[in-house]
């Protein structure tokens, strides 16, 4: 059921290689308002959300699979690899029998869910919808992000599973990453990658020169650009290429 907390470094020269192969994406794209970006700026920070902070209600929603016998429960409880912390309480309860192996790992299952860092992207800097819903009505910015600049903060870069149904998850046998992978068809649009935190929410320090380009939206003021590109070069940003989108002219849609 755990996910991985930290990678070894063979594991992060094979996605390395992947990335370099084009297997994985090696720059992605986050929509922001412009004083989010300036927070970015001044900090070195990104932040890895909660599914709880999600505009998406269904997030993270599986149909758990159940009919284990209560050894069964407690033999992959107890042998299995769970936080220690969460290990120690549940083991006296089920142990103690004041609580079934069904009824702990469901719990242990919403726990390590809920517990989970997320930063989502896209590979689309110029979708419309997008825009519009994340980058303030276009008046905000999209960041190009080289993933190969600050491993430690994008491994792995994970695609979103579109799909109309729920997860089915076994408990004792399915790979947890599966449900927080998962999203409905009517996302589809924002062909998310997910860069997922299993010990971590919150702020979380990236390398400047991860951040390689910074578009403005075609409604950011000239106010908000300049601001924007002297705040980045004070703030050791030197690397960043700026951008604006546009509106095409005889169709719906934005040129870079």
């Amino acid at each position: 059921m755990a996910l991985p907390i930290s990678y070894s470094s063979g594991e992060k020269e094979f996605i390395r290689q992947r990335i370099l192969k084009g297997d994985v994406p090696q720059q992605l794209y986050k929509y922001r308002t412009i004083d989010s970006v300036k927070q970015l700026l001044e900090n070195h920070k990104i932040y890895f959300s909660s599914c709880k902070e999600f505009n998406d209600p269904f997030e993270s929603a599986v149909n758990i699979l159940s009919g284990y016998t209560p050894q069964q429960y407690y033999e992959s409880f107890i042998l299995g690899d769970m936080t220690p912390e969460i290990s120690k309480e549940l083991t006296k309860q089920i142990v103690s029998g004041t609580i079934d192996g069904e009824t702990l790992l469901k719990q242990l299952t919403i726990e390590v869910i809920s517990s989970v860092g997320y930063y989502c992207m896209t590979t689309k800097p110029d979708n419309l919808l997008m825009w519009a819903h994340y980058g303030d009505s276009h008046k905000g910015v999209c960041l190009k992000f080289d993933i190969l600049k600050d491993l430690e903060t994008f491994l792995v870069p994970i695609p979103v599973d579109y799909n109309e149904q729920y997860m089915d998850y076994d408990m004792l046998n399915s790979d947890l990453l599966s449900i927080l992978r998962r999203k409905s068809p009517d996302w589809r649009y924002e062909d998310e990658y997910r860069i997922i935190k299993t010990d971590h929410q919150g702020l979380w320090e990236i390398k400047p020169d991860c951040l390689v380009e910074i578009i403005f939206g075609c409604r950011t003021s000239e106010e908000d650009k300049n601001e924007i590109k002297n705040l980045a070069t004070a703030s050791g940003f030197t690397n960043v290429k700026f951008s604006e989108a546009r509106m095409k002219r005889d169709s719906y849609g934005l040129e870079i």
